[in-house]
Parts: C-alpha cells; structure tokens; sequence
C-alpha cells in the first residue's frame, strides 16, 4: 500500500488567511489522497471543525477575526475537538513565543513559511499515521 493509499479519506482543514498558500497546500495534500477543507480566518475555522472533525488542522496563528492562538484554546475547550492534532504553520521569527505559548495544546508540530511539501507531508504523517 503507497502512501496516497494510507491517507485516504483522511480529512485535513487549512486554515489560513492568505487564498494562495491555503491553494498550494490544498493541491499537494489532495494529490497525497487526503480530503481537504478550508477556512480564511479563525471563526470559519471553529466553524468547519464543529461541523467536519478533521484529522488534522494546519493553523496559520496571524489571522483576522480570531488568530491561531484562540482558535487552538478555543479546540482545546471542546472535548469533540480537544484530541485534533495541530500543526502550526506561521511566518518567520514567530516560532520561539509560540514553542513557549504550546503548554497543554494540542500542537503536533511548527513549520515556519516558506516550507516545502515534503516536510509538511513529514509531519503529517507522524501526526495521523495511516
């Protein structure tokens, strides 16, 4: 079995206010066998969990309406949502406060931007092993 096999019905939700990166992200992940969902800000994003449970969230934390923090408190208020594993995805020079803001969240792993799609597929997969 390939790895587009394992992932298979496997649901993410891209969350990210910037249209293009959320498009990139949204065609590898879809080529890898993953179904996609996406939200452009922080309250769409509550939204789409609520209603989709994904296996995994991508978070942008730079966001309108509400940001990647707040978000990730607000899943981790949830018990439905408490247990979605997390990968940040933010841009440069934020990752340290994050790294220290991580305590008790659900946060799997950072990548700060630009990062490829190998090392994004990477840390999916040891976040939602097929």
């Amino acid at each position: 079995m390939g790895p587009a096999e394992a992932t298979m019905g496997k649901r993410i939700l891209i969350v990210d206010d910037e249209k293009d990166i959320v498009l990139v992200l949204k065609i590898a992940l879809k080529k890898e066998g993953f179904e996609i969902s996406e939200a452009y800000d922080g309250l769409e994003a509550l939204e789409k969990v609520n209603a989709e449970k994904p296996d995994l969230i991508l978070l942008d934390i730079m966001m309108p309406k509400m940001d990647g923090h707040s978000v990730n408190l607000k899943l981790k208020e949830n018990p439905e949502t408490a247990r979605i594993p997390v990968i940040v995805i933010t841009g440069r020079g934020q990752l340290k406060e994050l790294i220290q803001a991580r305590e008790g969240l659900t946060i799997v792993a950072y990548l700060e931007k630009p990062f490829t799609v190998a090392s994004l597929l990477e840390k999916i997969r040891e976040a939602i092993p097929g």
